[in-house]
């Protein structure tokens, strides 16, 4: 006799004994091992496809930056490249489903500065759904990541040294330089990943961008990204459904009129009740 999950029996030839929840359970069991074993199977292979795929289309990205950064200032046909590099990544993973409202809020060429919570490495994937030219705030270390690093070098992400005293002085000054080219600035104002779903203290640099470039903030909130990996594992946690909403702008004038605490205070809230709408939605 085999000891099965919840005090039920499997005989020799696996014939099944107990009560009906017992075998509900038995069943149960080993549809959760089959299904760990699957994710685990499509996890390498969806990692191994995007390593192979990446050597491809490297040189397709490396041609277009080549092609086109002479008279490209904003290095928007660079970024498109890698709007493209996100959706190929994202139709790997069929179980994932990206939902996008109020892209038309963003303006295309009037620069501004977008600020999202941060809740998963994947944020920037489903990001890109955007489809509008920006430039990402990254770390120092992510531009040595392979691919990644090239990718956000190529686009002229903004760099930020976060061990480095003057770092946020150099964070203001190379955004400002690609919005004064007409780029908006894409920015996590919590920093860093939130672990609980609810978003981190926001740090001041996205709000003291805004008000030096007499520009608008347009918030976007997210959900779902959380659900697509365990924190630190490489495993797929399975379907997973991630929406992105872009909030109504908070505009050049009204930002103006705010001290920093206020304004930060302002976006915080709206976008607090933009994720609360959201997640209720989901239920």
């Amino acid at each position: 006799m085999l000891q099965e999950p919840g005090g039920c029996h499997a005989g020799k030839n696996n014939e099944i004994s107990g009560t009906p929840s017992c075998i509900i359970r038995i069943f149960g069991h080993k549809l959760r091992s089959m299904g760990s074993f699957f994710l685990k199977a499509y996890s390498i292979l969806a990692w191994g496809t995007m390593v192979l795929t990446s050597l491809v289309i490297t040189p397709i990205f490396l041609l277009v930056w080549v092609l086109t950064f002479w008279w490209d200032r904003r290095r928007v046909a660079a970024h498109y490249m890698g709007t493209f590099w996100a959706w190929h990544y994202q139709s790997l993973i069929p179980f994932w489903k990206l939902r996008l409202e109020g892209r038309e809020k963003i303006p295309f060429r009037r620069p501004v500065v977008l600020v999202a919570n941060h809740r998963s490495l994947v944020d920037i994937l489903a990001l890109y759904k955007l489809r509008r030219p920006f430039k990402w705030t990254s770390k120092a270390e992510n531009f040595r990541l392979p691919f990644v690093g090239m990718v956000l070098s190529l686009t002229r992400s903004i760099r930020i040294h976060r061990e480095s005293a003057r770092s946020g002085y150099q964070f203001l000054t190379q955004a400002e330089q690609e919005m004064a080219k007409g780029s908006s600035i894409l920015i996590f104002p919590e920093g860093t990943r939130s672990r609980s779903g609810s978003m981190r203290p926001f740090k001041e640099g996205a709000f003291l961008l805004a008000r030096k470039m007499g520009c608008g903030i347009i918030p976007i909130v997210h959900t779902g990204s959380e659900k697509t990996f365990d924190h630190g594992s490489w495993v797929l946690k399975g379907k997973s459904v991630i929406r992105i909403r872009v909030l109504d702008e908070i505009g050049p004038e009204e930002v103006g009129r705010m001290e920093i605490r206020e304004l930060m205070a302002t976006v915080r809230d709206r976008m607090e009740a933009g994720l609360l709408q959201l997640e209720k939605e989901q239920d």
